[in-house]
């Protein structure tokens, strides 16, 4: 294997590493946890859990350009990487402390505001270093493999807890049930997970050496930066509208991932059990949609891939409102979780192939910044809805406001330029 193939698998891998955190903590094992067992009624939980991903993906949002400035300036995107990996793997691995009723709430929504901020910042390191691994001719299936990777590898991990630590009446380690380490031994697992994938990247990952930046990695140069980039990407108008609709649909994405166990849990009483059921059939569904689209978007365009992407999450979305059955709700859940994977690395792609080559982390840190400026908006209108009116329903119902407004505007994007590869060659990996 050559250089270029282990670092672009490497980061191709940070992906599988990272999905762990969102899938485990933030979307079905702990929110759940958190709700049903850490706080004190149900409507509560939901309504403390969603405003603190909100909350924390809103600080994300607004030091995403200012994170991006600093990478660009400095080109050490490499150790903020690995620097805001190591936060949010070990705050996964302290979850294991969170024995009911022998740890504050406060402390542990302090935990996870600090876990879900260090994991969103650390998606502008990794995203920006797309266009140093790999040309535009192969964004698409790079970017593309990667959010496959990470599918599958929830998938695994959730194999692996439900495997040996849940399921058996004699799980490989002795596990007390009334404390419910069963359930927390998932949290252990997660923070491993992470540090153990993402190595391979911050092995064979090396920043390029350039002396068109100066390295001033100071707050001071990158406020004086953002306000130049504010005013450059104004010139580049399709970018902005692409920018402004990804913001909308990316809080309904986003929501989506914050309540899914949670919704489950209230309207349809699943259980545990269930629960890790549905998350790995909906990841092997995503891994497969991403892997397929990856293909398929280099005939179809990044653009007509997002729209497809967003009527199929809208419809799906819809029928769900209206359904009791705990098995529909299952099946319809496994075929839209096909579509998020493709929406997102689609809208990766067409952020990179259309940003310039010496703004990569200034410019990624506003596409970070646009999908997080108003992410607290999904969760906490889910979460304020559902409270005020004991109605899950009305919540999700709320977010799809969120899908038809983003896509509407979607539409005003200009198409992207497509590049009819051969399925065989110029993989380029």
């Amino acid at each position: 294997m050559n250089d270029k193939f282990n670092v672009r698998l490497s980061w191709a891998f940070y992906d599988w590493a990272n999905s762990a955190w969102s899938a485990i903590i933030i979307t079905f094992i702990f929110s759940r946890y958190f709700v049903d067992v850490l706080s004190p009624n149900v409507d509560q939980g939901t309504l403390f859990w969603t405003w603190t991903i909100g909350l924390s993906s809103l600080l994300a949002a607004i030091l995403s350009p200012i994170v991006g400035s600093i990478s660009d300036q400095s080109q050490k995107s490499k150790i903020w990487l690995i620097s805001t990996t190591i936060i949010y793997a070990l705050i996964a691995l302290s979850l294991w402390f969170a024995e009911p009723n022998l740890i504050n709430l406060f402390i542990i929504i302090i935990l996870i505001f600090i876990g879900n901020l260090s994991y969103e910042i650390s998606q502008i390191f990794y995203n920006g270093q797309l266009k140093l691994i790999t040309n535009k001719q192969n964004f698409a299936r790079i970017s593309g493999l990667a959010w496959g990777l990470g599918y599958a590898g929830t998938v695994i991990i959730f194999i692996i807890y439900y495997g040996l630590f849940f399921l058996p009446a004699d799980p490989i380690i002795d596990l007390d049930l009334d404390s419910y380490e069963n359930i927390r031994i998932s949290f252990l697992i997660t923070g491993f997970w992470i540090l153990l994938f993402a190595l391979p990247l911050f092995i064979t990952f090396k920043d390029p050496i350039t002396d068109k930046l100066e390295a001033k990695n100071t707050f001071s140069e990158s406020f004086k930066q953002i306000k130049i980039t504010f005013n450059e990407i104004q010139k580049y108008k399709n970018l902005v509208w692409f920018l402004i609709a990804r913001l909308f649909y990316m809080d309904g994405i986003n929501a989506i991932f914050a309540v899914a166990a949670i919704y489950a849990t209230v309207v349809f009483g699943m259980s545990t059990t269930d629960i890790i059921m549905l998350g790995i059939g909906t990841n092997i569904a995503a891994g497969i949609g991403s892997w397929v689209f990856s293909f398929i978007e280099n005939r179809i365009g990044s653009k007509n891939t997002i729209v497809f992407s967003l009527i199929s999450i809208f419809l799906i979305s819809f029928i769900i409102l209206f359904i009791d059955q705990k098995n529909l709700f299952i099946v319809l859940a496994i075929i839209l979780s096909s579509f998020f994977g493709p929406v997102q690395s689609a809208s990766r792609v067409y952020f990179a192939k259309s940003i310039p080559e010496n703004k990569k982390f200034e410019f990624f840190g506003f596409y970070s910044f646009s999908g997080k400026v108003t992410s607290f908006v999904g969760p906490v209108l889910y979460g304020t809805i559902a409270f005020i009116f004991s109605s899950p329903q009305l919540g999700l119902a709320s977010l799809l406001v969120l899908f038809a407004i983003g896509l509407l505007l979607i539409l005003k994007v200009d198409n992207d330029k497509i590049k009819k590869l051969n399925f065989f060659t110029n993989l380029d990996f």
